[in-house]
Parts: C-alpha cells; sequence; structure tokens
C-alpha cells in the first residue's frame, strides 16, 4: 500500500475515533444531571433566557440528540458553544489559555528529551558502575514522587521560603512595555517552578526507559560485530545502536504526550496558571459542559495526532517498516 491510501486510511480512522470518543465524553458529562436546575434556583427572575441556554445547550433533547447537535455546530460552522455561565465562547477560551499550556508542556517535553535519553544511554554504556547506581537510584525516586507533591515542595522552598521565583503565574506590572527579550526573561522566570515540576519525573521515566532499550540492543548481534570491525564505541553507540533503541521509546513518548497535558490540570492549579488544565478543571466543577467538551475534545484530538505521528515516526527510525 503506498502513503496516500495509507494517509487516506488513517483519517477515516481518525474522524470515527473523534465521534465515539467525544460521543462517550458528552455522554458522561451529561450523568451529573441539569447544570441548569441549580441556576433556576439562584436566579428565579432569569427562567426564560435560563429555559433558552437549556435548549441551546441541548439539554432539553436526550444525550445522544444533543451531542450529534453540538457535533454539527462544530463540523458546519465551527461554533464550539459558549459558557453556560460566562457565556464567553469556548473556542475564543481555548485559544486563549492554549499558548501558556503549550509552553509549559512543550519546554517540560523537550527538556525531558535533552537530559533524559542521554542520561539513560550514559548509564546502559556504564553498567553496574557507581554512577549508574546512583542514577537509577535518583530516577526510582522521580518516578515515586506524586507530582503534585513535588510541584507544591518547590513552590514552598523557591517561592515562599527563599522568594527566588514567584508563586504562581505573576508578570511584571509593567509586562506590556517591555521589549521582546525582557517579556522572554518575565515568562521564562515564571515558568521555572512548573516547569521544574514536570521535567524531574519526566527525566526519570524517559532515562529508565532508554537504559532498558538501550541495554536490550548493545548485546546484539549486529553490535558486537560492528565491535569486532574497530569502530569506535561512539560510533557503535550513535550511529548502530542508538536507532534501534529509538523504537520502543516512540511509543513512550506517544502516551507521554497525552500524559503531559492531561497532568496540566494539577500543575496549573498548583502554580495558579490560567491554561487549559485549569480552564477544564474549573468546567468541570461548575458542569459547565459547553467548556469541558471543547478543551477535553482538543485532548482528544490531540492524542490521536500524537498516534498517527508515531507511526511516521516507526518508519523513520526502523526502515523494515513500511506502509502496509
Amino acid at each position: 500500500m503506498d502513503v496516500g491510501n495509507y494517509v487516506i486510511r488513517r483519517l477515516i480512522t481518525f474522524v470515527l475515533m473523534i465521534f465515539m470518543i467525544t460521543g462517550l465524553i458528552y455522554f458522561m458529562l451529561r450523568l451529573p444531571g441539569d447544570p441548569f436546575k441549580q441556576m433556576e434556583v439562584l436566579q428565579p427572575r432569569e427562567i426564560d433566557s435560563i429555559n433558552r441556554m437549556r435548549e441551546w445547550s441541548g439539554f432539553n433533547d436526550p444525550w445522544y440528540i444533543g451531542y450529534f447537535k453540538w457535533m454539527r455546530r462544530i463540523v458546519f460552522e465551527w461554533d464550539w458553544g459558549k459558557s453556560i455561565y460566562s457565556k464567553k465562547p469556548v473556542w475564543g477560551l481555548v485559544a486563549d489559555r492554549l499558548p501558556i499550556t503549550m509552553k509549559i508542556q512543550s519546554a517540560v517535553l523537550v527538556f525531558g528529551l535533552m537530559i533524559g535519553l542521554p542520561l539513560g544511554i550514559f548509564s546502559a554504556r556504564r553498567q553496574y558502575s557507581t554512577a549508574d547506581y546512583v542514577m537509577t537510584f535518583i530516577s526510582y525516586i522521580g518516578i515515586a514522587l506524586p507530582r503534585f507533591w513535588f510541584g507544591l515542595i518547590l513552590l514552598l522552598i523557591f517561592g515562599a521560603t527563599l522568594k527566588w521565583l514567584p508563586i504562581g503565574w505573576e508578570l511584571a506590572d509593567n509586562y506590556e512595555l517591555l521589549n521582546p527579550m525582557m517579556k522572554f526573561l518575565d515568562q521564562a522566570k515564571n515558568l521555572i517552578l512548573p516547569v521544574s515540576m514536570g521535567v524531574f519525573g519526566t527525566v526519570a521515566s524517559l532515562s529508565r526507559y532508554m537504559r532498558t532499550s538501550m541495554l536490550e540492543v548493545i548485546r546484539q548481534d549486529y553490535v558486537r560485530t560492528a565491535r569486532s570491525k574497530g569502530l569506535s564505541e561512539n560510533r557503535v553507540i550513535y550511529k548502530h545502536a542508538l536507532r534501534n533503541a529509538m523504537i520502543p521509546i516512540i511509543t513512550i513518548l506517544t502516551f507521554m504526550l497525552k500524559a503531559l497535558f492531561s497532568s496540566s490540570v494539577i500543575t496549573e492549579r498548583i502554580f495558579n496558571v490560567n491554561g487549559m488544565g485549569k480552564l477544564m478543571f474549573d468546567a468541570v466543577l461548575k458542569s459547565d459542559i459547553p467548556i469541558s467538551m471543547g478543551v477535553m475534545t482538543f485532548f482528544a484530538i490531540l492524542t490521536l495526532i500524537s498516534l498517527l505521528l508515531q507511526d511516521i515516526f516507526y518508519a523513520v527510525v526502523d526502515p523494515r517498516i513500511r506502509y502496509s
């Protein structure tokens, strides 16, 4: 099968999965009941307005009818709905909150890869050495520690006690007047704690996976053959072994990418960052279904895209894999 047919097949699967996932999410969000009943109690003089909102939001229909009305508005009008409480367009709220979440989680992933993969290779090349034992011990701590607890410790030490870094997201009062470099530095200062919270666990996990994968590969016959030909150890590791060792890492990264954005709910609550995670958390607490559906749909699309990229990267790192 050629690349074109493969892409078409995957796109069809992508669309079907979007319908299945968003339908399940919508059904589960409707289970707690009608949020407009509480609004009727709190705002008895706004019954007519509340009833119009209920009709517009699909709560007068069974959940499956409401879901298809919601999906039809997205597909044909790019209308993601409006918040039940703030009346603001959902897509506008998502677009406003997305950049800060992308900055945090992209930085976590980039630093996690830059630090975790080399540490894993280093540990594999020095198996059972003192450095290997130390790194193994630290990585186990990083995997075992709850991230929210680690984030609170960072906040307590560097924010509340030492006061080196801001508590929460606190841009300078004159931020809009700063030049681009100063704006970058001001945002970077605010990103240090939330990014550090995610990087520690990400580095710990990636280094362990990389070490295990590399140890398995360097025991293969073709690696022994490369060494017997007199190739340098660096050439053996980085030219011959690394490419195959990356195959399982790609699988891990696919699920790690989804987990990073899911964990933004905790990160942004701890550091009071107005990103996608905090938006979803507040929406779920208030039963603001339009916002919850918008954010969760975005996360679902992100997950499916990462799965597609996984297959593409498989073919890049492993020439034995073809579109078939």
